[in-house]
């Protein structure tokens, strides 16, 4: 009898009390389950970078700060571009014009003052291999004039010489992409075209005279240039462009059966001018 009652009160706790063990797993596997989803839901929230927007859809506020923001970020993204293909590009053509003043430096170059200048061109920028780093080869048409002025004891003398050059200016440039800045350092080679003068004496008695052609100039000029500029936009730039003469402006072949008081003169040409270039 007592064999048949044991099975009997065993069958009967395992049923009622097997129910209420399962009843506390399954809790406890919710109280995981919901542990690990706000643990997820905090490490999103760490990692929210404003990208989704969803969220805030009825936010106006919000709405026209984010509006903003993208439109500040692709403004200055497109500048950054920009500058940066303006400058990166291998060869980079163009045209530019010049306005400047000049004078002579020497010897027997007293009384020459202040000229003025014109020149329109052509420039082209090829690279060097190193990075912001060009040679700028130059072709250039200019118009010179150069002005004197001096008393004598009988009265006073003037003079000018006015010439017509080509000129091929060789710069090697190296350029500060981030501040748009550049420097430049070369030889600015000058072929006279045509060339005149006109020498005429203010006396104080007698007749005034004035003689033509008889300042001879040469036909080749060799000098050294310095250039200074800044990039206004990708297609525009300006330049300060410093030139100093090393060859003799006067012919001394021919000087000899001009003016007498520049027969034994050594003109070298300085000048300085303002330039803007356009480039394509």
């Amino acid at each position: 009898m007592k064999s048949r009652i044991a099975p009997f009160l065993a069958a009967t706790f395992l049923a009622v009390f097997t129910p209420s063990f399962a009843d506390e797993f399954d809790e406890f596997d919710n109280d995981n389950s919901a542990v690990s989803a706000g643990s997820s839901g905090s490490a999103e929230g760490t990692s929210y970078d404003g990208s989704q927007a969803s969220e805030f859809a009825d936010d106006e506020e919000y709405a026209a700060e984010y509006a903003q923001y993208k439109k500040e970020k692709t403004s200055k993204a497109e500048i950054n571009r920009q500058r940066t293909e303006g400058f990166a590009r291998s060869i980079l053509l163009g045209v530019h014009a010049n306005l400047g003043i000049n004078t002579l430096i020497g010897q027997d170059t007293d009384g020459w003052g202040l000229g003025f200048q014109g020149s329109a061109g052509v420039l082209v920028t090829l690279p060097l291999g190193v990075k912001n780093l060009n040679m700028v080869p130059e072709l250039v048409f200019s118009y010179r004039h150069y002005s004197y002025a001096a008393e004598t004891d009988f009265g006073d003398d003037e003079a000018s010489i006015d010439i017509m050059m080509f000129e091929i200016p060789l710069i090697v440039r190296y350029t500060f992409a981030d501040y748009n800045f550049f420097v430049g350092l070369g030889l600015n080679l000058g072929l006279k075209l045509t060339g005149s003068s006109e020498f005429t004496q203010n006396l104080d008695m007698g007749d005034d005279e004035t003689r033509t052609n008889t300042i001879p100039t040469t036909g080749f000029e060799l000098g050294a240039a310095l250039d200074i500029g800044y990039m206004l936009t990708r297609w525009v730039q300006v330049n300060i462009r410093a030139v100093q003469g090393f060859t003799n402006l006067l012919n001394p072949t021919l000087a000899s059966g001009g003016e007498k008081k520049f027969a034994d003169a050594n003109f070298l040409t300085s000048y300085v001018q303002l330039g803007v270039s356009m480039l394509f």
